[in-house]
């Protein structure tokens, strides 16, 4: 008798291939276009850095076929995500100019340390990129659940502060909606009781 998970596996075979190959294609031009470069000593680099990708990432491009609506629901939750980042470091720009072109400079440096109760790692990583990526808000450190955040002044955080990136990047991820997070604030990194377990 057959086993049907033998079958399976053999089917999935050309199947996995196909994905691990789209991946590497992908993340071959997505390399060459944010190097900018041609060369051995740049290829030899791409190709180690996408191998060291698929090593430790290999469930990822095998994942079982989802169905079409949920494929298309994703697709718009990134494009979601995408025009609302878009839009606010237009906006994070323009406050940054104009707090630093002001007579006052009304700008007050601030460190932040927050957590999130989002399960999955790469939503987090997501979180924590689409902060540095706008301006007025730098990612200094995160480990697990805990976001340590720079903030040019605490409103240049609002969108973090009022779950409004969390909850951006939450459905991409199949997440819950988050509520605001507490949100600890400190004047200089040696302020931070970094002994104390909920800051850890």
């Amino acid at each position: 008798m057959t086993d049907p998970r033998n079958e399976k596996a053999t089917a999935n075979g050309p199947r996995r291939f196909v994905r691990t190959l789209v991946l590497i294609v992908i993340l071959s031009v997505f390399w060459l276009i944010l190097s900018g470069r041609l060369g051995l000593q740049y290829f030899i680099f791409m190709a180690a850095s996408i191998a060291i990708v698929l090593a430790t990432n290999p469930d990822r491009p095998f994942a079982p076929p989802r169905s079409i609506g949920h494929r298309l629901g994703s697709v718009v939750h990134f494009f979601r995500y995408l025009a609302w980042l878009l839009w606010n470091i237009l906006k994070a720009n323009i406050e940054v100019a104009a707090r630093i072109l002001h007579p006052r400079m009304p700008i007050r440096p601030q460190l932040m340390i927050f957590r999130s109760p989002m399960k999955s790692d790469v939503g987090r990583v997501v979180v924590a990129n689409s902060m540095t990526l706008t301006p007025g808000t730098i990612t200094v450190d995160l480990k697990d659940h805990r976001f340590l955040v720079h903030a040019l002044h605490p409103v240049s955080a609002g969108a973090v502060t009022e779950a409004h990136l969390q909850n951006a990047v939450a459905p991409l991820f199949g997440e819950e909606r988050e509520a605001p997070p507490k949100v600890k604030w400190y004047s200089s990194y040696r302020d931070i009781p970094l002994d104390r377990p909920e800051d850890q």
